[in-house]
């Protein structure tokens, strides 16, 4: 018998024993990372005043978790730059997934404008959970009655109303009205333009008559329109919404307008993959709860949901499109 192997049969039973203990320590640390939860409150981080847009959907998906017990977390409102201080906030908070985003199209706009430094790539992309489209809203007692006055007006004179588009030149506000002009032949660099701290000012403003309009996401506008004190004259759809049946799309009155807005959450760089896997497990369950769907519904949002991966490659498309028509609008740095 070779003096190896008598050697070895011995000690067999050492051997396996040893190796059971490291398959069971790393099967342990596997484990152990896969299965991981916040170990404190969560935060979540809108961009939008309280009461604006992605305030009210971040509230939403937050009493859902309460509901369910599913994260326990608080909301941070932090208003500026057009989403700029919150990405960049959460940006800050490297490897910790105890941080997080809601985040717009702004994300990419103000990159490629040069507002802010903050590329998608300073972050990491969680999860897709629907996309809103933009409304044009007048106040009801405005001489617009339909969007062939709207634009008749803007014909006569590009500069002579003053629109809102929350709070970032160069997103899918400004875009659906620059989409607008240019559809009716009208120079869209020529119109009046004008940002706020977000949709809740522009409402304000629209309301007490400081504004003649406002390209806001469609759940600014929908309960004043709901209530008759706004008008929506269109929606940037590409067809009717079923929870706003008697608002037109801008396609179907003669412009060549498609523009939806994607919402996703995103969360500091240098997050671990199991962080990653814990926030794609909620964000899937949050979208299937019957409360979002209403509320989608409600706000005529497009029920959808994109993993980590597929969010980062949608980014990624959004920003050579928005590239394209920020470049158009003399808006690209």
């Amino acid at each position: 018998m070779p003096q190896v192997f008598r050697w070895f049969r011995p000690h067999l039973h050492i051997l396996a024993t040893g190796a059971c203990a490291l398959l069971a320590l790393s099967t342990s640390a596997v484990h152990a990372q896969s299965a991981w939860k916040p170990e404190k409150t969560v935060e979540v981080v809108v961009f939008a005043a309280p009461g604006g847009g992605n305030d009210k959907s971040a509230r939403v998906m937050h009493r859902i978790w309460q509901e369910t017990k599913l994260v326990d977390a608080v909301i941070t409102n932090k208003v500026g730059g057009g989403g700029s201080l919150a990405y960049t906030y959460v940006s800050q908070k490297t490897g910790d997934g105890h941080h997080i985003a809601i985040a717009q199209a702004g994300l990419n706009t103000n990159h490629i404008t040069g507002r802010s430094p903050l590329h998608f790539n300073d972050i990491t992309p969680l999860s897709f959970v629907g996309n809103e489209p933009a409304a044009l809203a007048v106040r009801a007692d405005s001489p617009y009655k339909t969007l062939k006055d709207f634009v008749a007006q803007l014909k006569k004179d590009p500069s002579s109303l003053a629109i809102s588009v929350g709070s970032t030149r160069g997103a899918i506000n400004h875009f659906t009205v620059a989409l607008l002009a240019k559809s009716a032949g009208i120079d869209p660099k020529q119109l009046k333009i004008l940002v706020f701290g977000g949709g809740a000012e522009s409402v304000t403003n629209l309301l007490g008559g400081h504004i003649d309009a406002m390209v806001q996401a469609v759940n600014n506008p929908i309960p004043h329109h709901k209530a008759g004190k706004m008008r929506i004259l269109c929606l940037s759809t590409p067809r009717r919404s079923a929870g706003l049946p008697d608002v037109p799309t801008c396609r179907e009155q003669g412009y060549d307008v498609v523009m939806e807005g994607w919402t996703i959450f995103v969360g500091p760089k240098g997050i671990t993959p199991a962080q990653v896997a814990y926030w794609e497990g909620v964000f899937q369950k949050t979208v299937q709860h019957e409360e979002w769907k209403k509320y989608l519904e409600f706000n005529s949002w497009e029920w959808g949901y994109k993993n980590a991966r597929d969010t980062l490659a949608y980014l990624k498309k959004d920003y050579e499109q928005s590239r394209v028509l920020l470049t158009e609008l003399g808006l690209a740095k």
